[in-house]
């Protein structure tokens, strides 16, 4: 299995991506609305990219349950920024204070 700092980089990769496509659908959204032809290419590409990132959420979001403290289950050791993406992970966990190391694979803590 990957370790906790392959789970957050994924995680972080994930999520970017999905804003990409969704800031990229209402970009198609405002195109749609102003174009006189080619309305089902600027629809199929809309679908198109808007299940591409909510693809990238739905695995985002499953990643986001392993990164926890081992100890006591804090789920503190991430800290988010912008619209929820991760910004740093800690080895320290805030709340029991207990070293963790990230590089070591999740089932073996």
């Amino acid at each position: 299995m990957k370790s906790r700092r392959e789970y957050f980089e994924s995680r972080r990769l994930l999520m970017i991506a999905s804003r990409i496509c969704y800031a990229l659908s209402i970009f198609l959204i405002i195109i749609f609305c102003f174009v006189k032809n080619g309305f089902a290419t600027i629809a199929a590409m809309m679908f198109l990219i808007l299940m591409i990132g909510i693809t990238c959420s739905l695995y985002a979001h499953r990643n986001k349950e392993y990164l926890f403290c081992p100890k006591c289950g804090s789920k503190n050791i991430v800290k988010t920024g912008f619209f929820g993406i991760p910004l740093s992970i800690t080895d320290t966990c805030p709340d029991c204070k207990q070293k963790i190391n990230i590089d070591k694979s999740i089932n073996k803590d």
